[in-house]
């Protein structure tokens, strides 16, 4: 194996990990274990009455998510150098997690899904204008401009 992909491949490991255990919150106190259901129901995979955006935890727990499959997509990048390519494995592999966290009593939802493609697709974007713009610095001077010019004209509060 190239060396390239370790650091991916040993992000993909803590996302795992992190999706399956049993308790989202356990993992706070250093406490991991796997409960382990032969049997799921697939159909768990569409709820979305669960969805709490009023929930700080809530909130936090999929802010984590995107941003936790973002960074996959931006280490996973670096080692291939194709972003499309990054971008569809890095979707198809958040698909798999949620699948996966039925096996573990954990609620896999496509809902979760969703949201860290947006997170994929976040940094996906991303890199493609730090790219265009010739590095991070200038990416992040021509998003203030635009920033800066959008607020133009804006009175303040």
């Amino acid at each position: 194996m190239k060396a390239k992909y370790i650091p991916a491949l040993l992000w993909a490991l803590c996302i795992l990990v992190a999706t399956n255990n049993y308790n989202f919150t356990a993992l706070f106190m250093s406490d991991i274990d796997f409960n382990v259901r032969l049997f799921p129901d697939l159909s768990d995979l569409f709820i979305t009455s669960d969805i709490q955006l009023g929930s700080k935890l809530y909130v936090f727990q999929k802010t984590g998510h995107a941003l936790s499959f973002g960074i996959l997509y931006l280490l996973l990048n670096k080692a291939l150098t194709e972003p499309r390519v990054t971008l569809i494995l890095c979707s198809l592999f958040a698909l798999f997690t949620e699948f996966l966290q039925l096996f573990f009593w954990r609620s896999g939802r496509l809902a979760d899904a969703l949201i860290d493609i947006a997170g994929i697709y976040a940094a996906y974007r991303m890199g493609a204008s730090v790219k265009a713009h010739g590095g991070m610095i200038p990416a992040f001077f021509a998003a203030l401009q635009k920033i800066f010019t959008a607020l133009k004209g804006e009175k303040p509060h």
